[in-house]
């Protein structure tokens, strides 16, 4: 009998002893199956994200631990995602990202949507380990983050596509589905960016695109699907569509109670919803009601009952304040929520523009303070986090990240020494301080974050200013040398510039980005302008 048979463990409790999810760790599995814990807790969550068919080979191989049972079947990846009574942040442009969706799981949230990610975005993107950060990003060519996630929204976090395709969802959504619980369809959105690319609510007129994509995906993936929808102007036609969308094999369905033509001033209509309810045996997840019911937290079960729902997802109410999760009396104060978010912002890197647009939406009934126009003005997060009193988080944050960096920068310069003259070559001298003596003079390091968007306009990078110093002062040109460190897939380039090296600990996911950094480090010790954009002069 196995271990969750044998004692009884609740639903919740199993899941937690799942400690492999990982494709590809088939010793670390045997491992834990030798090493008298349970099997199949094990396997049971290996299950989820790897080879049922592999599963049975190594069943045979530890027979004497790993046993297979029926009544364990609830650990099915579709078990995982269960709307029914829960309480959900809904995706909203700029707002859903990492930092907010952290903020709401910590006030209570049962589950957390991505705000929407388009397809073809998605696609462009690499999965990257950031282990600085300890995050999963997938990041654009030039740098960009694309998605991000973290072990603190693990099995909880759905990624909202964008799509018009259904090849290409399936592509984008296999990419990160070890990464998220579900993917969700929009199918709602009523912007013009979304509906001019045929995604959102362009497709509530387009049922056999619906069954097409929905269908591709459900058949597919291992991993939960969903879909949020508007409802049409007549019943009967949204009542046609939700049935359509049930026979799909979706998980659930999330129906915001107004059309694409409406507002958030017009009413919800609540009593679509109840008629969807009823017309359908997936749970239906109850969307609309920040603007009409939904003010504070005994509001959102009350949403629940009138809208005849499994569970309710909040979306402005929500980033007005995260706290409306929790029932925990007395409430923080706005301030305090947005130091809170601030502190996660700073702690998983978040750019300044976004991390700026939350909280002056959370800011939305204080817009002439002195407080909203400071957050209005600051350059990045250290000015942020200067304008809201708390100095030390930016200042702690750094010290975090420059000891990892130094962890991995010994680690490699040991590694590329070994490579170099061989295990028993004695290695060089490394002092602490970022100022060094090298072979061809001071080695000068620092961490400056280069962004690609930030230097948008032609001619104006690092590099060529730097090229276009050394002509006219008749330096020799500046030489790089690039080296990849290969657990973290991010380039380092050392540039040597007027007998002088200079390097830029931070790393980039490509050699001609750390080349641009390593540039960006000799021309601020040159007291050089770098040519780098202000955030107003960035393009959109």
């Amino acid at each position: 009998m196995c271990y969750a048979c044998r004692n009884g463990v609740q639903q919740d409790e199993f899941r937690s002893l799942c400690l492999l999810q990982n494709d590809g760790n088939r010793e670390g599995v045997k491992g834990i199956t030798k090493s008298g814990c349970c099997g199949v807790v094990c396997l049971a969550g290996w299950g989820l994200f790897g080879s049922c068919a592999w599963l049975e080979t190594l069943q045979e191989m530890v027979a004497d631990r790993c046993q297979w049972h029926s009544c364990c079947q609830f650990l099915s990846a579709t078990s995982l995602f269960d709307p029914v009574g829960k309480v959900i942040l809904g995706p909203m442009v700029r707002i859903s990202t990492h930092p907010m969706r952290l903020l709401a799981l910590r006030y209570g949230a049962d589950y957390v949507f991505t705000e929407e990610i388009i397809d073809q975005k998605l696609l462009r993107s690499v999965r990257v380990v950031n282990d600085e950060l300890g995050t999963i990003d997938y990041v654009l060519p030039d740098g960009m983050i694309t998605f991000r996630t973290s072990l603190a929204e693990r099995n909880r976090v759905i990624l909202q596509l964008g799509t018009p395709d259904a090849e290409r969802a399936l592509r984008a959504a296999t990419m990160v589905q070890n990464d998220v619980l579900a993917i969700d369809i929009n199918m709602g959105c009523p912007k013009d960016y979304s509906v001019k690319g045929g995604m959102g609510a362009a497709l509530l007129t387009q049922p056999e695109k619906v069954k097409e994509i929905l269908t591709r995906l459900t058949s597919a993936l291992r991993i939960p699907v969903t879909c949020k929808i508007r409802i049409l102007p007549q019943l009967e036609k949204t009542l046609t569509l939700v049935k359509l969308i049930e026979s799909t094999g979706v998980a659930a369905l999330t129906v915001h109670g107004r059309t694409p033509s409406e507002r958030p001033q017009h009413r919800n209509h609540d009593e679509v919803i109840v008629a969807v309810a009823s017309a359908v045996s997936i749970p239906v997840i109850a969307n609309g009601g920040s603007w009409d019911t939904i003010r504070s937290h005994e509001d959102i079960q009350f949403f629940r009952q009138q809208t005849g729902a499994a569970g309710v997802m909040v979306c402005r109410a929500a980033m007005w304040n995260p706290a409306i999760f929790s029932s925990a009396c007395p409430a923080p104060t706005l301030h305090d929520l947005i130091r809170e978010y601030l502190a996660l912002a700073v702690r998983y890197d978040h750019h300044i523009a976004g991390t700026k647009y939350c909280i002056q939406s959370m800011l939305h009934l204080e817009g002439d303070t002195p407080l909203f126009l400071a957050t209005l003005a600051a350059k990045d997060l250290k000015d942020l986090c200067h304008t809201w009193s708390v100095p030390d988080i930016y200042t702690v944050e750094m010290q975090r990240r420059a000891g990892i960096r130094d962890s991995a920068s010994a680690k490699r310069v040991s590694t590329e020494t070994v490579n170099e003259f061989g295990d028993n070559a004695k290695r060089p001298r490394t002092d602490d301080d970022p100022e060094q003596g090298g072979q061809n003079g001071r080695v000068i390091r620092r961490n400056i974050p280069y962004e690609r968007r930030y230097w948008p306009l032609h001619g104006t990078s690092p590099k060529q200013i730097l090229y276009e110093y050394s002509n006219k002062t008749r330096i020799k040109a500046p030489e790089f040398h690039t080296t990849e460190d290969r657990e973290s897939r991010l380039f380092f380039s050392t540039v040597l510039f007027d007998s002088k090296q200079f390097t830029n600990t931070s790393g980039c996911k490509s050699k001609k980005w750390s080349e641009q950094a390593a540039a960006l480090v000799c021309l601020q010790f040159l007291g050089l302008s770098d040519g780098k954009c202000t955030e107003t002069d960035v393009p959109p």
